[in-house]
Formats: structure tokens, C-alpha cells, sequence
């Protein structure tokens, strides 16, 4: 909430660096677990208030830099989605039980409101929820952005492509309705096909499978 008195900002601290790559057991639901416990437990059960810049509020990770070296050299996934809000309260425990089920350790977790949908064929946002989770790269992870991806349609909602790397093709048709619309407009500036990326071969953006 923006404090009605305002606030100042104080000169910006040097941020931190991570200096290597963690191992790649570094992150497992036993540690994930413990930094989690030890995290949500730093407010007191009565809560708090506190008054923040607001570049410190909405970029806390500007403050340690290199921070994607703690997942270690195999990197991770992002899984981001956002759910309508009569679906809101159901699928957001479906998803976190999906993960949980899995033992899909998340290092981080951000839960935020959207509001209504923007004017581009292929506009994520919608009014409702939006959950971001981040998975280390390791076996079985795959699998897991699946269950996502369909627990995420039975909701009634859509995946953040900006951050993915696993979307099938038809989940993303299903996801985006007005993609006929953005395929016309390729189909017109681009007819000799010189637009192309790794992610529009995997989603078949184009429609005919390229």
C-alpha cells in the first residue's frame, strides 16, 4: 500500500554478488524447505509495517547480483501463470500441491494480483492471479511444468510466455485466444517467413508447424 506521507530514498546500497555456482545439490527440498521455514517465520505472527523505496519493494533481487548462480550451472525453469479469479482459490492449491507432490523445491515464489487483459493478441495478463515459481534444472522437472501447464488449463488459465521453456503447442493455442488474429498479422508483414525463433518452432506460432 503507498504510504500517504510518502518516503524518501536513501542512497542505494552496493549490491551483493554471488561469486560462483552453487552445486547442484545445493538446492533440494531439505535445504529449500529449511530457508522457507526460516523465511516466513522473519515476521511476527501480528505482522509488521514498515515503509520501503519503491525500487527496493518491486526489485528486491536487484539487490544480490548474479542471483540465478545459487540453481548452479544447469540453471533453472520458471513456471508462471495467472488464473482468472473465480478459478483463483482452487487452482492456486492445485498448483502447489501439484508441486509439492512432486517435490519440486522452489527457491522462490511470488504471488501478485493482475489487472484486466492488455490489447495484444498474445497478452498474458488477465484480472486475476499470477504465481511464479522457480525450478532447478534436474530430472523430472519437465514433467512437472506439464502438470502445471494442464492444471493451468483446467483453471481457465495462461502461462507467462516472456519465462517459458515448456509450453506445448496446444496448450499454448488453447491458452491464447486470439492468436488466429496475431497469425494474420504475421501472415501480412512477414510472408516470406524471416521472423522465426527456437520458441515459435516449439509453440508452432505460425500454425502450419513452423
Amino acid at each position: 500500500e503507498p504510504a500517504p506521507e510518502g518516503t524518501t530514498s536513501p542512497p542505494p546500497k552496493a549490491p551483493r554478488r554471488v561469486p560462483v555456482d552453487f552445486p547442484g545439490a545445493a538446492l533440494n527440498p531439505l535445504s529449500v524447505r529449511a530457508f522457507n521455514e526460516v523465511y516466513y517465520r522473519r515476521v511476527p505472527a501480528a505482522g509488521r509495517q514498515r515503509r520501503l523505496p519503491y525500487g527496493r519493494f518491486l526489485y528486491p533481487l536487484d539487490a544480490l547480483l548474479d542471483w540465478n548462480r545459487i540453481y548452479g550451472r544447469r540453471g533453472f525453469y520458471q513456471f508462471q501463470c495467472v488464473l482468472p479469479d473465480a478459478e483463483a482459490s482452487m487452482g492456486l492449491r492445485s498448483l502447489l500441491e501439484a508441486v509439492s507432490a512432486a517435490r519440486g523445491a522452489s527457491f522462490l515464489a511470488v504471488l501478485k494480483t493482475l489487472g484486466g487483459e492488455g490489447r495484444g493478441y498474445l497478452s498474458f495478463p488477465k484480472r486475476g492471479y499470477t504465481l511464479a515459481l522457480d525450478f532447478p534444472r534436474r530430472p523430472g522437472v519437465e514433467e512437472l511444468m506439464g502438470r502445471l501447464e494442464r492444471l493451468t488449463l483446467d483453471h481457465g488459465g495462461r502461462i507467462y510466455l516472456a519465462k517459458d521453456a515448456c509450453l506445448s503447442a496446444s496448450g499454448f493455442a488453447a491458452m491464447y485466444p486470439k492468436l488466429a488474429d496475431f497469425r494474420d498479422v504475421l501472415r501480412e508483414i512477414d510472408p516470406q517467413r524471416r521472423l522465426v525463433s527456437d520458441m515459435a518452432r516449439r509453440l508452432c506460432i505460425r500454425g502450419d508447424g513452423t
